[in-house]
């Protein structure tokens, strides 16, 4: 099956409600897309989440190298001016939609 109408529906909606971010790493910067929220309290039942993480949606689109939870930090910005706001700890492995191994979107758990 083909997938990318549904990537492409998923990025369109990150775009529409997140920001530009950027993936930092100690080899440089990669901007990517991300719409980051709270859990909700349905969702932390049973499961290892402080109460302060959230929930990050990461675009693939653009993306050459996928997040990696040991070696990068997610970096929101002002989505007017492109200052920094906060650099948020990726805390456990990276959480994926992808049937067939065709990425839809990263789902990655942060905390500042």
């Amino acid at each position: 099956m083909d997938y990318s109408r549904e990537r492409g529906i998923a990025d369109g909606m990150i775009r529409k409600y997140g920001a530009l971010a950027l993936l930092r790493r100690a080899s440089g910067d990669r901007s990517c897309w991300a719409f980051i929220s709270d859990y909700s309290p349905h969702e932390r039942v049973g499961k290892m989440i402080n109460q302060t993480d959230r929930k990050a949606l990461v675009s693939p689109i653009g993306l050459d190298v996928a997040p990696d939870s040991e070696q990068d930090n997610l970096v929101t910005l002002n989505p007017v001016t492109g200052v920094e706001l906060e650099t948020l700890r990726i805390i456990s492995p990276i959480g994926k939609l992808a049937p067939g191994e065709f990425v839809i979107y990263f789902e990655l758990q942060v905390r500042r």
